[in-house]
């Protein structure tokens, strides 16, 4: 969703769940071959984009301690787009965070995609999608899906997408708690356990446009982090089981976490769910 204002180009960066993440196996390359369901979620940072008439590029940001510099994504973005098509204009970045940091939900992706997608019309470029998906893979394997949106069955190192109906439009219950799950870390240290074997990968194939709602779609959608992580972090595994005893029907690990969510059957029952989990984190009620 983008809006003009008077500032320049507004636009939401929504972020994403993964429902089910199954490791398939470490590749030659050093990454590993995924199959997830990635769903945009409404929860969304605000991605405020005007043009610079010197051609420079700069950030700023509500977050203290989020980098504004050149390791931000944002501005990598611009930067890749500036160069990549001789480009003669600047930006100056507002990003707004609403979305955690480090939380599993793609926050950072998302920002730089919509700096993709926004710098495409401020500046004029006409650039089509499978120009922008190319620019995106080369910033990380999560940002081409934020320039896709909606719902995609994703598998490579993540980067390969099959845009799919929506799997589910039921309510969640969303809760980041207070603690940081490096990526990095659980990749490093994910073959210390049991990986999905690849005759249970053409199981996915059969249930993958099949609803939320359907139990045996439902059991094909574990999350491939959660022993270890909940190995090293037993409070996210509580939170899951809070999440189940307050009536999800689904509850995941998003990403290596540490995000969790519940899928419930209605906003009642989800509204109930977020005044009974006690997490010390944040808890929101998501509807789609």
């Amino acid at each position: 969703m983008e809006r003009e204002d008077e500032a320049g180009l507004v636009l939401q960066a929504r972020a994403k769940v993964n429902m089910g993440l199954r490791i398939l196996g470490q590749r030659a390359d050093g990454y590993h071959e995924i199959w997830s369901i990635l769903q945009e979620i409404s929860l969304a940072d605000e991605v405020r984009l005007r043009e610079a008439p010197d051609f420079s590029l700069s950030m700023t940001c509500n977050t203290p301690g989020l980098p504004t510099d050149e390791r931000n994504l944002c501005l990598k973005a611009a930067r890749l787009l500036q160069e990549t098509t001789g480009g003669r204009s600047g930006t100056a970045i507002e990003l707004v965070k609403r979305v955690p940091v480090g939380a599993g939900l793609g926050g950072g992706s998302a920002d730089a995609a919509a700096v993709l997608l926004g710098l495409n019309r401020l500046w004029g470029l006409d650039l089509d999608r499978r120009t922008l998906l190319d620019l995106a893979a080369r910033l990380g394997s999560d940002v081409p899906f934020f320039i896709l949106g909606g719902c995609c069955v994703a598998t490579g190192r993540g980067e390969i997408l099959e845009p799919r109906p929506a799997v589910t439009t039921d309510p969640m219950v969303l809760v980041t708690p207070s603690l940081h799950v490096s990526t990095a870390w659980a990749y490093k240290n994910i073959d210390n356990y049991p990986l999905t074997p690849p005759p249970e990968n053409v199981i996915f194939q059969r249930f993958s446009k099949n609803d939320l709602r359907n139990p045996h779609f439902r059991k094909a959608l574990n999350n491939d982090f959660e022993p270890l992580v909940f190995s090293h972090h037993p409070r996210l595994q509580a939170i899951k089981e809070q999440l189940l005893e307050s009536g999800a029907y689904y509850a995941s690990l998003s990403g290596s976490g540490s995000s969790l969510f519940g899928v419930y059957d209605s906003v009642e029952t989800a509204r109930a769910a977020v005044r009974m989990i006690q997490t010390g984190g944040h808890t929101y009620l998501l509807t789609m």
